[in-house]
């Protein structure tokens, strides 16, 4: 046990559990394990690795540079959801870490989101503010998928947040936090049962949340607590793979509609294309405009074009 100084009062602070997982990402991961062992290895039981079938040796290689690390190989990939659940059975900890690889932890933030829950004991897990690796701040909690998201998207709340990044000041509770870093209380965790692992790689981290709140548990955003997280760092970027890429992310968002049995969920394709066409007009509008600036993703209007006829022909096919 360790203690940790909180804006109240010192509390005892409990170990925790880690789980990263890891797909062909060995600088990034490495990088993430250093930052946890200088920032908060005395408040770290376990750190688990669970290697989701990478094809470069990389598993292998972290062994041999953190030997007190856990590395479980798995030769055929499992959906995010799946290797949280299987690195989560590997501890027992109160606190449970579930983490990117593409996440650097910063000075202080595990012992601030464990302070944080030991005061309020009604949360089932937290997150932490997100920053790109240049300062900006980043997106860290969402909207449910399904109608909440589309009325924040419709008035240019969730938009905003994406560009800009979530700038609460306190801690604040929120629909659901981002997977990225997910801390979460064990009992809590395991009490809805961890993970649903029908959701491959998008929307694990709504429906975890989700669920938490239909048990009463509350989730929260913890700005004091800072991550530096390389979104994006996981995965390549062609053309095809950003469209792939945004396509499971609406198919992910379908299936929670339809798990959560949101109202109306058989219009709720055509609620996102709505949405992306008026992106579309948009988009449009300002390219009209003299001195715009550069757009910073030049295939944004094709990736739009491509997730609106996929969300047709899934609303067609229901």
């Amino acid at each position: 046990m360790a203690v940790v100084e909180s804006a109240a009062e010192s509390v005892l602070v409990p170990p925790v559990d880690v789980v990263i997982i890891h797909h062909n990402t060995l600088d990034l991961t490495s990088r993430c394990i250093q930052s946890l062992l200088d920032t908060a290895g005395e408040l770290v039981a376990s750190i688990v690795v669970v290697d989701n079938a990478s094809s470069d040796g990389s598993g292998n290689e972290l062994r041999a540079r953190f030997p007190s690390v856990s590395v479980l190989r798995r030769d055929q990939p499992l959906s995010y959801a799946a290797a949280c659940n299987d690195g989560a059975r590997y501890g027992t900890a109160p606190y449970l870490l579930l983490s990117n690889s593409d996440v650097e932890y910063q000075p202080g933030c595990i012992g601030h989101m464990i302070g944080y829950m030991e005061q309020h004991l009604q949360v089932g897990v937290c997150s932490p503010l997100q920053r790109y690796p240049d300062g900006r701040r980043q997106r860290s909690w969402g909207y449910f998928p399904g109608w909440q998201e589309i009325a924040a998207l419709m008035v240019g709340i969730e938009t905003i947040h994406n560009r800009r990044g979530h700038r609460d000041s306190q801690p604040r509770a929120v629909p659901y936090c981002d997977g990225a870093v997910l801390f979460c209380r064990r009992a809590a965790y395991q009490q809805i049962g961890g993970m649903d692992e029908r959701f491959s790689f998008f929307c694990e981290d709504a429906d975890l949340c989700y669920r938490l709140w239909q048990k009463q548990w509350h989730c929260h955003f913890v700005p004091d607590a800072t991550v530096i997280h390389h979104r994006g760092g996981t995965w390549q970027r062609s053309l095809e793979q950003m469209i792939a890429y945004e396509q499971q992310n609406m198919a992910a968002k379908l299936l929670f509609a339809q798990v959560q049995h949101a109202p109306a969920r058989r219009l709720i394709p055509l609620g996102y294309a709505g949405v992306l066409q008026l992106f579309q007009v948009a988009d449009a509008m300002v390219r009209s405009l003299p001195l715009q600036r550069p757009r910073r993703n030049p295939h944004r209007r094709v990736i739009r074009q491509a997730c609106i006829a996929f969300l047709l022909q899934r609303h067609a096919t229901k």
